[in-house]
């Protein structure tokens, strides 16, 4: 199940872009914003959010499934989730837009989007957030999905540029 990823209009293809992947619930977005203007300041003109609603094979296959308000609704929860960075970027005095996509894998939903904005932006750089433990235990691995390893692999495969933006939790 995967619906037609949305490709917004960019005020200009030639600007350096910033494409923060926000794919699963560990990727805290505002902090993953928060390091990528920490981190490079100023420097990207432009900033894509990239978020995926993740519909699950459970809801699927229940037995009130009604498909058509699935993607609608999977497609406004994860806009959601990056409201407030799309108005910290414009705020900043960048052109921010969000790009969704609706499916059961992440890291093929982000891997089409990547590629088409990789198209559209060749001056596009792709960042992905990632949780960090100050004192790891052994079922954080448990706990916390791979999804960022996946897209990180799936997108250097493409040829892609892709950065790691850390954000450390107290212990």
């Amino acid at each position: 199940m995967s619906s037609t990823p949305n490709s917004p209009d960019l005020a200009d293809r030639d600007q350096r872009t910033a494409v923060l992947i926000v794919a699963g619930e560990d990727s805290a977005p505002e902090r993953a914003f928060e390091s990528l203007r920490r981190h490079f300041g100023e420097f990207y003109d432009q900033i894509i959010f990239i978020s995926i609603g993740l519909v699950d094979y459970q809801v699927i296959d229940a037995p009130d499934f009604k498909g058509s308000e699935v993607g609608p609704c999977m497609s406004h929860a994860a806009r959601g989730a990056v409201t407030n960075c799309v108005e910290q970027a414009r705020q900043a005095g960048m052109s921010a837009i969000t790009c969704v996509a609706v499916g059961t894998d992440p890291v093929d939903e982000v891997e089409k989007l990547a590629v088409n904005f990789a198209k559209q932006c060749p001056r596009a750089m792709f960042f992905l957030g990632k949780l960090v433990f100050r004192r790891r235990k052994w079922y954080h691995a448990l706990l916390h999905a791979r999804t960022g390893e996946a897209i990180q692999k799936r997108l250097e495969r493409c040829g892609l540029p892709i950065a790691i933006l850390p954000f450390v939790l107290p212990a």
